[in-house]
C-alpha cells in the first residue's frame, strides 16, 4: 500500500537538498523532501564558505606521502585512524590514480566553483537568505615562509583558473587584519570569495522558502528505492511512497541508494570538526584559512567558528573531540587574547570521492532518478549551481555545463 505520492521526491535535507527543493518548488513543481532533521547535519556545522577558488585538487602525491604521519598522529590536520586503514586502502589507491589527472580535475572544479558568488547572490535573493552573505573575501595566512611556499602549488592552480589573488606582506597584513599575531607574516587574499554568517540559519531559511512555495517536508528516512514503470518506489521508515522523479542529495549517506539505482561509487567520509566560540572578543575582516593548522576561522552572527581538519574513520566510529579542542589551541596562536569561554564542539561528515568531484547526473538504472552528492568541502559553495543543474535535468533541458566529469559511471572500471 502506498502511503504517499509526490511528483518529485528529494532524499536529503542538507544545503544541497534544500537548495534543489526550493529551486524546483519555485518553478511550480510539486516537491517532497525526505529528511528526519532537515538542515541539522553537516551543512549546519560547516564553515559556511562560498569559495570560487577551490580549484586545487586534494588528490596529490604529497598527500599520499604523508600517510605514515597521518597514522602516527591522531591530531594531525589530516589523520587516518589505524583501524580504518584496511577499509580505506581501495579509496586511497583510487585517490593516487586520480592524482595523475590533477589539471583536468582542477578545470572540472573551476567549471562549478568560479561563478559561485554570482550564483548565490541571485539564488539567495530569490530565497530570502541574501542577508546572510558576507562578501568579504578569503584570506590565507601563514606564520612561516615554509608554509607559504608549501601552499604555492595550490595558489598556482587558482591563478591558472583565473582566480584573483593578492599577495600580502607583513605590513599589508597588519593593516588588513591587525588582530592577528605578529608571528603571521605572509598572506594571500582572494577578494572574490565570501561566506554565510550562519549556516544553520541558511538551511532554515531555505526550508522556509521551500515550504512557502508549496513544498512539503517528510520527516522520515528513505531506506530503500526501486525503479518502477512510472517512476520510483520509495520505502521509508514510516511507509511507502511513489515519486515520478527522484533526486539523491544525501551527502555522505548517498552510497546505498546510488548503488540500488545502478551506480557503484567509491564514496568515503572526511570527518570534519568545529569549535564554536560564542563571545570570542574579535571580529575578522574576512574568512581566514590558517596555513599552519589547515582550518578555517570565520566570524559569524553567533560568534567565531573554527572548522576543518580531515579524519578518515568512517561513519560509525565515535567522534574524537580532541580534534575540535585542538582548534582552539591553534586559534590562540593566531589570535592573541581570544576568548574561548563556553566553547561548543561538533563533528560532521563530508562526502568524499577520490577525484574530489561531485556526482551529478542521471541514474544509470532509470532516467527518473538524478544524483547530486559527493560535494566534499564544497556543499555550501556549490549548492546554488547544483540546484540549477538538477532543475534543468528534471525539466529535460541542457544544464548549461558539461556534466561528463561528474558522471555517476566514471568509476565503473574501478570495481
Amino acid at each position: 500500500m502506498t502511503a504517499g505520492r509526490a511528483a518529485i521526491a528529494i532524499a536529503g535535507g542538507g544545503v544541497v537538498g534544500l537548495s534543489c527543493a526550493f529551486a524546483l518548488a519555485a518553478r511550480g513543481h510539486e516537491v517532497a523532501l525526505f529528511d528526519p532533521t532537515p538542515g541539522r547535519g553537516t551543512s549546519w556545522g560547516n564553515a559556511g564558505g562560498i569559495t570560487p577558488g577551490w580549484v586545487s585538487p586534494l588528490a596529490n602525491y604529497s598527500t599520499l606521502c604523508a600517510v605514515p604521519s597521518m597514522l602516527r598522529d591522531p591530531l594531525s590536520p589530516l589523520a587516518i585512524r589505524p583501524g580504518y586503514l584496511p577499509a580505506l586502502l581501495p579509496w586511497l589507491l583510487r585517490f593516487a590514480l586520480s592524482a595523475r589527472r590533477a589539471e583536468d580535475m582542477s578545470k572540472a572544479l573551476a567549471a562549478l566553483t568560479l561563478t559561485s558568488m554570482e550564483d548565490w547572490r541571485d539564488f539567495a535573493s530569490e530565497a530570502g537568505v541574501d542577508h546572510l552573505i558576507r562578501a568579504q573575501g578569503l584570506l590565507y595566512v601563514y606564520a612561516s615562509r615554509a608554509s607559504r611556499d608549501g601552499a604555492e602549488a595550490a595558489h598556482a592552480f587558482r591563478r591558472r583558473r583565473g582566480v584573483t589573488l593578492e599577495e600580502f606582506d607583513a605590513a599589508s597584513l597588519r593593516r588588513f587584519a591587525p588582530m592577528l599575531s605578529e608571528s603571521y607574516r605572509h598572506a594571500v587574499y582572494a577578494p572574490g570569495a565570501g561566506h554565510f554568517a550562519d549556516p544553520g540559519a541558511l538551511c532554515d531559511g531555505l526550508a522556509a522558502a521551500f515550504l512557502a512555495k508549496g513544498g512539503r517536508i517528510e520527516r522520515t528516512k528513505i531506506v530503500d528505492v526501486a525503479p518502477i514503470s512510472d517512476g520510483i518506489a520509495l520505502v521509508t521508515e514510516t511507509g511507502l511512497f511513489h515519486a515520478k522523479q527522484f533526486v539523491v542529495t544525501l551527502g555522505a549517506h548517498s552510497q546505498t541508494l546510488a548503488t540500488k539505482l545502478g551506480a557503484r561509487v567509491p564514496l568515503d567520509v572526511e570527518r570534519g570538526y568545529h569549535a564554536h566560540l560564542p563571545s570570542p572578543g574579535v571580529e575578522l575582516p574576512a574568512q581566514m584559512i590558517d596555513g599552519e593548522g589547515k582550518y578555517a576561522v570565520t566570524s559569524m552572527n553567533t560568534g567565531l567558528r573554527l572548522a576543518g581538519t580531515v579524519e578518515f574513520a568512517g561513519l560509525d566510529a565515535a567522534p574524537d573531540m580532541r580534534r575540535a579542542e585542538m582548534l582552539i589551541g591553534n586559534a590562540r596562536a593566531l589570535l592573541p587574547g581570544l576568548n574561548a569561554n563556553d566553547a561548543t564542539y561538533w563533528m560532521g561528515f563530508r562526502p568524499s570521492l577520490p577525484d574530489g568531484l561531485p556526482v551529478l547526473g542521471r541514474s544509470p538504472a532509470t532516467p527518473k532518478a538524478i544524483f547530486a552528492f559527493g560535494h566534499a568541502h564544497l556543499g555550501t559553495t556549490l549548492a546554488a549551481i547544483t540546484a540549477k543543474i538538477v532543475v534543468a535535468l528534471i525539466e529535460d533541458r541542457e544544464p548549461g555545463i558539461d556534466l561528463r566529469p561528474y558522471d555517476p559511471l566514471r568509476f565503473r572500471h574501478w570495481f
